[in-house]
């Protein structure tokens, strides 16, 4: 066996090995949402739907802070690799604060989207409910952002395991909160939608008190004296950080407004499209956890290796988490058309939801594969410092290109849910080919200097 391949052998299983617990964080986090489409599919289309399109939207400002946050994990990877773990705390902190200033912002930005559903044309019986789940998950949002700056933390010194066991408790709690407030058990109010966002929002500051827990009372972090000496803000310190991060968080919310948008869209066909956009969504989303979690081991595995200054085992690790990202989701895309029927019925028996959600489903099926080159190209990328360009890509592939698709095909040529869906395709396909081309294009740059 050559050397090239038993490095490539090497760092696949070290990749799988830092990726394997977050994948399981991420199926469990992802699990909540499943958990409540499914709850709230007991309960009518209606709610189904106004759960599915609360969270389409919340899930635009989640993941927009998680991305601003996550510059963190990248610049502790790097700190790591090249020894400064002295420099650890003081980084750590400024990302507290950054964390504390992005949550304080997405409260309101969660309101005044809340407040457009009308304005947008959503179906009057689902604006309502859709508008409560937002209100309500918007105060999860701080403690959101205050779980996310140690979890990157952890990850960037390439310790995954403790987010995976914080979501295996959040989970079963997140079950009895729904049972509680959605349908008004043991003498709660049945809040519906609503009780869903509740039960979400407390969730949030529970791992967060969790994580920071953790951190306290861990002998792996006495070393970096994260809770000795305390570090004020740092405005230079603190752009650096969200000069970093703010690029990732507009390319993640590029793509999940994206998603958000043509769920809006949906939600002016009606309810039967709705609730069928968000059982193919919500299933989609699951599968994507995979790739996720893996470009998430790339970023620290890519970032500590240039850390250390060794370019060329930056790269390698880079092209390997791309490559093993595409078969895992080539895999889940033959699934998905092996067993349409059976993943439907997890989520309903309505007749008519169920013949459009298997029909969105095999368009599903079409952009796993690039789905997930995207996220681990953009990983990638994360662990060499670059978002500028990559922020760029998005905004062009999924703005200029995929959402005028999808509204064209979907909306003015009359084609439906399967066109709105065709818009996505296109967009998540330009995205893989561009983010692949601009890591080959800066891999060999940096590996010539």
């Amino acid at each position: 066996m050559s050397l090239r391949v038993l490095l490539w052998k090497k760092e696949a299983v070290a990749t799988l090995l830092l990726a394997g617990p977050l994948i399981v964080a991420q199926l469990l986090q992802v699990g909540m949402g499943f958990i409540d489409t499914v709850m709230a599919g007991r309960m009518g289309a209606a709610e189904l739907a106004a759960v599915g399109l609360g969270s389409s939207l919340w899930a635009l400002m989640l993941l927009g802070c998680l991305g601003a946050v996550m510059a963190i994990a990248p610049l502790v990877a790097h700190l790591n690799g090249a020894g400064k773990d002295a420099a650890i705390a003081g980084e750590f902190h400024q990302g507290l604060w950054v964390a504390i200033l992005v949550g304080s912002v997405a409260v309101p930005i969660t309101y005044a989207i809340a407040a457009l559903l009308p304005v947008l044309g959503v179906d009057p019986e689902i604006a309502p409910l859709a508008r409560d789940y937002l209100e309500v998950s918007a105060w999860g949002m701080p403690g959101l952002c205050l779980y996310l700056a140690p979890r990157y933390l952890n990850e960037g010194l390439s310790n995954t395991k403790p987010v995976m066991l914080i979501q295996f408790l959040l989970l079963p709690l997140n079950i009895l909160g729904n049972y509680l407030f959605m349908y008004g058990n043991w003498g709660f109010p049945a809040m519906g939608a609503a009780g869903a966002a509740l039960s979400t929002a407390i969730g949030l500051w529970l791992g967060a008190a969790m994580m920071f827990g953790y951190l306290r009372s861990s002998r792996r972090f006495q070393s970096l004296a994260l809770f000795s000496r305390y570090h004020a803000p740092n405005p230079k310190e603190i752009w650096r950080i969200l000069k970093l991060g703010l690029p990732i968080a507009v390319s993640i919310i590029m793509e999940v407004g994206m998603f958000s948008s043509v769920a809006v869209l949906m939600g002016t066909l009606g309810k039967v499209e709705m609730a069928a956009h968000q059982i193919a969504v919500n299933y989609a989303g699951l599968m994507f956890m995979l790739p996720l979690s893996i470009s998430q081991a790339i970023t620290i595995r890519v970032g500590h290796a240039a850390g250390a200054g060794d370019m060329q085992l930056a790269i390698t690790r880079g092209r390997l988490g791309v490559v093993i990202s595409g078969v895992i989701m080539a895999l889940s895309a033959t699934f998905l058309l092996v067993f349409p029927s059976q993943i439907v019925a997890l989520y309903t028996q309505d007749a008519d939801v169920t013949a459009m959600a298997i029909s969105l489903l095999f368009a599903a099926a079409l952009f796993q594969f690039s789905d997930g080159l995207q996220v681990s190209a953009s990983g990638a990328l994360r662990g060499l410092k670059d978002t500028a360009m990559p922020m760029l890509i998005t905004v062009v592939v999924y703005w200029a290109v995929g959402f005028p698709v999808a509204w064209l095909v979907g909306i003015e040529w009359g084609v439906g849910p399967q066109g709105l869906w065709g818009g996505l395709v296109v967009g998540l396909t330009g995205a893989a080919i561009l983010l692949n081309l601009r890591f080959y294009i800066l891999s060999r740059r940096m590996n010539k200097r």
